[in-house]
């Protein structure tokens, strides 16, 4: 309005203004029905929006990229978990023989909650049945950590600073030490009763899909040789288990009967055909990489480590505060 209108505006009567607001009404509801009698033209948004695809056929290839991921978690947001989710973003790191799918929490100070703010899909999933008990495996950790309030955070500052480990740590107490039991597990066993064709367990995988022929073979024939070894350090420190070649394990043996390896080493005899459904990859020698003591305890629960049939290598498990130094 311009200054001109404003001081017109001024010099018109209380009853003038009013009728002026009536013409003004009028007109807007003249054009309202004039816009509401035709049917309005989809915007370009609607055209745009990918539909969401149906679930496949278990046994169906895949071939995983971010967009593929996405719509899946539409849908499984709204089939499995009733929409209580909140979109993250999405990746698909190309990690070879590495872990299957990780779903990435973060904390937002502002509002002092957890949320996902990442899924990662490998993309060598090549069946429709892994990449869904994978992908539904991440989204369960997604939840779980949604369930976390004010006062479990407010417990976990007890243990250190936002972001640190230790309160990392602390937050993941309902969900057990390794994120994958408590709340975790329960939302799993409460999937799977209701969908029995679902396969959630901490492996992510674990689709029970049969290792046949050539391929099988081979995971066997790789097996020989191979060594499971365990070691605890003690100290306050978590166990660790190494699958590791021959030539390394040799090695192994003299640093410990040297006293080069501290803490105490067992070894353990295990189920070719069933380790070769792990896809584990050996090591060279015990100083390069070591896989945590609970994903062993799960090995030994399946049978795939024949757990009362070990061999005492030697050394012994330190006892006391645990040392700021690493073991090798």
């Amino acid at each position: 309005m311009s200054i001109l209108d404003l001081l017109l505006e001024r010099e018109l009567t209380p009853e003038q203004r009013e009728a002026k607001r009536l013409r003004a009404k009028a007109r807007r509801e003249k054009r309202k029905e004039q816009t509401g009698s035709a049917s309005p033209a989809p915007s370009s948004d609607d055209e745009e929006k990918p539909r969401v695809p149906k679930e496949l056929d278990p046994a169906a290839p895949v071939d995983v990229s971010t967009g593929f991921i996405a719509r899946q978690w539409e849908l499984f947001n709204e089939k499995y978990f009733g929409n209580e989710l909140k979109r993250p973003k999405f990746f698909m790191p190309k990690s070879g023989k590495g872990s299957l799918g990780q779903c990435t929490n973060d904390f937002d100070a502002h509002d002092n909650k957890i949320f996902c703010s990442a899924i990662r899909i490998n993309d060598d999933i090549e069946n429709y049945q892994t990449f869904r008990n994978t992908m539904i495996h991440e989204m369960v950790h997604q939840w779980a950590y949604q369930q976390l309030d004010e006062s479990d955070i407010r417990s976990a500052n007890n243990y250190g600073m936002a972001r640190s480990r230790r309160w990392w740590n602390a937050l993941r107490r309902p969900m057990g030490k390794d994120g994958h039991h408590g709340i975790w597990l329960q939302k799993c066993e409460a999937l799977m009763s209701k969908y029995p064709y679902l396969k959630l367990t901490k492996f992510g995988q674990t689709d029970e899909l049969e290792v046949t022929g050539e391929e099988k073979d081979a995971a066997v024939e790789a097996t020989k040789g191979n060594h499971i070894v365990l070691c605890e350090p003690g100290g306050g420190r978590h166990k660790y288990f190494y699958y590791i070649t021959d030539s390394g394990f040799q090695e192994l043996k003299k640093d410990i009967e040297a006293g080069i390896k501290s803490g105490k080493w067992v070894e353990y005899e295990f189920d070719p055909e069933k380790l070769a459904k792990e896809k584990l990859t050996p090591v060279s020698h015990a100083g390069n990489s070591a896989y945590n003591g609970s994903y062993l305890d799960d090995l030994f629960e399946r049978d795939v480590v024949i757990e009362w049939k070990s061999k005492y290598l030697g050394g012994e498990k330190r006892e006391g505060r645990r040392s700021r130094f690493r073991l090798w």
